[in-house]
């Protein structure tokens, strides 16, 4: 079982908070300070909640929609299938008016003159409707209605596992946003405290105090301070353009703003509980384990080429005589109709072959997907151990970077230490920081893929909407 306990004022800092609040308390209202303090965040009105991310993203990511358009398109296929089992009915009517060029007629009639009671109709017409059923078939019909109604429940439950894929997305990208966030704000500041440093190894460097090459090393550590924050900031955009890809935001006008804490997921699950709820609950096992009856369904289908097909078809007809238009012929004609294909080159061990393969496949899938969902369960808890030990460790060198950082303006107000100490200490301390937000966002995300691979909700999870659904 796997527990997480961490200082309290940790667990309460978020991603962009965390390093306001440390910056207080180190004293950034003093003189020695660049004489900005950190604003207390509020966040507005359009700002996104985790909630109102996944609940975009149920109606709006690209891939669920192509996976909901695959579910329609597939339940549309099992209407058609499930159509051929049924009765048919067609109506059907035609009319036509002939010239007297087309009348075949005896030779002895040709050079009389045409008049109304000639020996054929010029005009006709003809009115029918036709009923017919399918008898027997082989039961070939019968199992392609069944393996349709597998692939259509395949289908929804991709569905299912794409919607569950993309929580898991939104929340690693919710997460990632926070974090590039927070430790942009680090190395801004980073870079500002830098910038004393250079000033005041400037002025001791000008009156003989230290030797120049301490200057430079301090003008070389201001450049790499300002090179990391414009990798700080690249990272931040890249997240920000994940996030709005991942929820469709197009709007690049509007300030992308995040609400909600940053800080490490409950998580108490066992292994072997996670195991037996992804067996049981994983949607896209279950999805490829109906792609085996589909493939078996199929194959019996095809069966059905080698014995005959029979219908049996009635239809009522009204039309006119052949010989005089105006007299009406009607009444019902009923029958039956076979046909049994006795050679078709080969065509249909070819087709055998065919099915049995895909068949093949969809077995060794499953196979494979159990053995997957096994093994990547198991590499994300060693992850996750991994990730907490790290973590708790980060912690730790957080909370000591900052006793260290009091403790040396303590020293600074008595004399006992110079400025530059004290903000080189808290160059330590904001290192720590972004050590330290980079683990709870490799923990978190490693939790969210947990999250995912058990095919349902953890205990701290935000619950789903229905508009993935169809």
């Amino acid at each position: 079982m796997i527990s997480l306990k961490l200082p309290f004022f940790l667990r309460r800092l978020s991603a962009v908070g965390a390093f306001a609040v440390a910056w207080q308390a180190f004293g950034a209202e003093s003189t020695m300070g660049s004489g900005t303090t950190a604003k207390p965040t509020t966040a507005a009105e359009n700002a996104w909640t985790l909630e109102r991310a996944l609940d975009r993203a149920m109606e709006a990511n690209g891939e669920l929609l192509a996976a909901k358009h695959e579910f329609e398109r597939q339940e549309g296929i099992r209407l058609q299938v499930r159509a051929r089992m049924l009765p048919s009915i067609a109506v059907s009517g035609s009319a036509n008016q002939r010239q007297q060029g087309l009348v075949d007629e005896a030779p002895s009639q040709r050079l009389r003159p045409p008049t109304a009671d000639s020996a054929v109709a010029l005009s006709s017409y003809d009115l029918r409707i036709e009923i017919r059923q399918l008898v027997f078939d082989g039961f070939g019909t019968w199992n392609q209605v069944k393996r349709q109604q597998l692939v259509a429940k395949q289908a929804y439950l991709n569905l299912h596992a794409t919607a569950l894929r993309t929580a898991s997305q939104v929340r690693q990208t919710f997460d990632a946003v926070q974090m590039r966030t927070g430790m942009l704000n680090s190395e801004s500041r980073r870079v500002e405290e830098f910038e004393q440093i250079v000033s005041i190894t400037a002025r001791k460097q000008a009156v003989g105090e230290i030797p120049e090459f301490e200057l430079l090393r301090a003008e070389a550590e201001l450049q790499g301070a300002r090179a990391e924050m414009a990798d700080a900031s690249r990272a931040l955009g890249q997240a920000r353009q994940g996030f709005r890809r991942l929820l469709q935001i197009s709007d690049q006008a509007e300030a992308l703003q995040l609400s909600g804490e940053f800080q490490p997921r409950e998580f108490k699950l066992p292994l072997d509980e996670a195991i037996s709820r992804a067996v049981a609950n994983r949607p896209d096992l279950e999805g490829a384990a109906l792609a085996v009856e589909a493939a078996k369904r199929n194959e019996r289908s095809q069966k059905s080429r080698y014995v005959p097909r029979v219908e049996i078809f009635g239809n009522y007809g009204a039309r006119s005589s052949y010989y005089d238009s105006s007299y009406r012929l009607e009444g019902w004609t009923v029958g039956t109709a076979g046909q049994w294909s006795l050679f078709e080159g080969g065509a249909g061990r070819g087709q055998d072959a065919v099915l049995r393969a895909e068949r093949r496949a969809a077995e060794d899938k499953l196979i494979d997907t159990k053995h997957q969902i096994t093994s990547r369960l198991r590499e994300f808890y060693q992850g996750v151990e991994q990730a907490k030990v790290a973590m708790e460790s980060q912690a730790k060198s957080v909370s000591l970077a900052t006793r260290a950082a009091r403790d040396a303006r303590r020293m600074f107000e008595a004399g006992q230490a110079n400025l530059e100490q004290v903000l080189q200490a808290g160059v330590t301390r904001r290192r720590a920081e972004s050590r330290y937000s980079e683990a709870v966002y490799t923990y978190n995300s490693l939790v969210a893929d947990i999250e995912f691979s058990v095919g349902g909700q953890l205990g701290d999870s935000v619950p789903l909407t229905t508009r993935w659904k169809p």
